[in-house]
């Protein structure tokens, strides 16, 4: 390949995956250049997302989303690659080693936002081991509800990593925002008309530009009922309708996520009624609709590669903890309700825990900070 054009090599480059870009960065000086550019991890990670490859499966010891749990698996996090599911594998993330939960926030382009208990926030590439821990500047939070996001301003070219901050007493909510820039290395506190309640303290899910969260106008509410998004580039928060509910007075629990790129909404609702999943692409449309006994929670995570099967985690309530478990499944769209596959990927605990896509990227933390910022913290500003 030494011989071959500079845009030929970087046509058949593209097209494996990040392991083996890391072995061929040893092959030469003008390989290592190359595969470090800015310019080759763009078009790596645009192919990879395009062509729905070099995908990874996330799972970490994180509570169900309808129920608490105690187990959190000591803090470890595994990954599985999406196309054969069959081994995971721990990883050595940056707060392996610390005490307390450690949740993941979101991934977003390969880098993944998660936080600790009591060593607040980190980005990490799980693919390049480089990780940046994030200052923190918030004293005791016991009494607030704190709920982050994270995700990628492609206007600016920036990570960004948003922190809500809420205290109610009584019907009166204080919130303050702040927003970490990875382009700055800074946090920086911005005032923005946030009139809306945080009930349940989950963290936000990236889509099309936004960070979105479940919140209510109303504090003595039971459930969320409206999804608010935060535009990265212009930082100001605008509502996103909900789809068209028929039974909206029988509806238990609402979320959201990241289904291919997409936002996508689903809700529990009093048996027998089915799980049913929209996408946003503009509309909400009802991409998929699931019967009552395939689970209680159903999370859509993935197409399988030819199209014609949708990964899903799904998670059966009980009063026991050792009944609140998730379950994953390849289930064929032709066939919903029936034709399903189980998913067992050995090496993994069972127990509640949480699951995200992440695609495997070379997006460098330090590039994109501008300076080497690897194992170290930020500031703030």
């Amino acid at each position: 390949m030494a011989g071959l054009p500079t845009d030929i090599n970087i046509d058949i480059l593209s097209r494996l995956s990040v392991k083996c870009l890391l072995r061929f960065k040893c092959v030469s000086k003008s390989f290592c250049s190359l595969i470090d550019s800015q310019e080759f991890i763009k078009i790596h990670l645009k192919r990879s997302i395009e062509t729905n490859s070099n995908l990874s499966l996330i799972l970490s010891g994180t509570p169900a989303p309808i129920s608490a749990s105690s187990r959190y698996w000591g803090g470890k996090i595994f990954s599985a690659g999406l196309d054969s599911l069959n081994l995971g594998v721990e990883l050595d993330h940056p707060f392996k080693n610390c005490k307390g939960r450690t949740p993941i926030v979101d991934s977003c382009n390969g880098l993944i936002a998660l936080k600790n208990d009591e060593n607040g926030i980190a980005l990490w590439n799980p693919s390049t081991e480089e990780h940046l821990i994030l200052p923190k500047f918030w004293g005791d939070l016991k009494d607030f509800t704190v709920v982050d996001g994270f995700g990628y301003d492609a206007v600016n070219d920036d990570y960004k990593v948003v922190r809500l901050v809420q205290l109610v007493i009584g019907n009166v909510g204080y919130t303050e925002i702040a927003v970490y820039s990875l382009r700055t290395n800074s946090w920086r506190r911005i005032r923005v008309g946030f009139p809306y309640y945080i009930l349940h303290g989950w963290d936000g899910t990236f889509a099309d530009g936004h960070v979105h969260w479940l919140v209510t106008n109303n504090p003595e509410d039971y459930i969320e009922n409206l999804i608010v998004a935060f535009n990265l580039k212009s930082e100001e928060f605008h509502e996103v309708p909900l789809p068209h509910l028929e039974n909206r007075n029988d509806v238990l629990v609402m979320f959201v996520g990241n289904f291919s790129g997409c936002l996508y909404f689903s809700c529990l609702c009093n048996y027998p009624q089915p799980v049913d999943i929209w996408v946003l692409k503009g509309c909400w449309t009802k991409a998929f609709s699931f019967p009552r006994s395939v689970g209680d929670y159903v999370k859509a995570l993935a197409y399988s590669q030819s199209g014609g099967k949708v990964l899903v985690d799904k998670f059966e309530y009980g009063e026991d903890e050792d009944i609140n478990r998730w379950e994953l499944f390849w289930y064929d769209l032709q066939n919903q309700g029936a034709a399903a596959d189980q998913v067992t990927i050995h090496g993994v605990p069972q127990g509640c825990r949480d699951t995200i896509v992440c695609v495997d990227s070379l997006v460098s933390l330090a590039a994109c900070a501008g300076r080497g910022v690897a194992g170290r913290e930020g500031r703030m500003s």
